[in-house]
């Protein structure tokens, strides 16, 4: 791997893999056209014990309903069949990470968990720790777990394909333009 393709990824790609994560008592998720692989992951997960039946799930929209069935409804009929039952959350009025990371206090007390576990896209990463930290959200908490969708864009395969250098590219402009207005610092 060259020295500027091992860089940017270790700007971006900050989550953990399942091997590194540890127990939670809370998963923000974003359910974002991953739902399948995504509930046969949190069965590995509480297989693992790194949930358990009393983890909390809030689970955010993550792109328009299709055919009038949410992402969140679809993610929850997947954990449904992974006999997954823990208490849902479902919020699609917060779904940007700033404004689940405003109005995280709508939805429960962040204070009360010990462990938080948030689950979103892999290369989104880096951008929603920078989103937390500006906001007071308890990043000494946080574990950040990357779900890969079909486009593949992991840490490991993101620069083999034009489709995964694009994207990876817009999350640098993204951070780039919202430091830029102040939405975002690198501080």
């Amino acid at each position: 791997m060259t020295k500027t393709i091992e860089d940017i990824t270790n700007f971006i790609f900050v989550g953990k893999s399942l091997d590194e994560l540890s127990h939670y008592d809370l998963l923000i998720i974003n359910a974002d056209w991953v739902e399948e692989q995504l509930s046969k992951d949190i069965r590995i997960m509480k297989d693992k014990n790194i949930i358990d039946d009393n983890t909390v799930f809030i689970v955010c929209e993550g792109h328009q309903p299709n055919n009038n069935r949410s992402s969140a409804n679809i993610l929850i009929e997947y954990l449904n069949k992974e006999n997954i039952d823990n208490k849902i959350i479902i919020s699609d009025k917060y779904i940007s990470n700033p404004e689940i990371l405003k109005n995280i206090d709508k939805l429960v007390d962040i204070n009360s968990y010990n462990r938080i576990l948030r689950i979103a896209k892999d290369f989104v990463a880096r951008r929603w720790f920078m989103n937390a930290s500006n906001y007071n959200f308890p990043i000494d908490k946080c574990d950040f777990y990357g779900v890969v969708d079909n486009r593949n864009i992991s840490k490991t395969e993101w620069y083999k394909s034009e489709i995964g250098i694009n994207q990876v590219m817009k999350e640098f402009i993204n951070i780039g333009n919202q430091t830029i207005n102040k939405e975002l610092s690198i501080k």
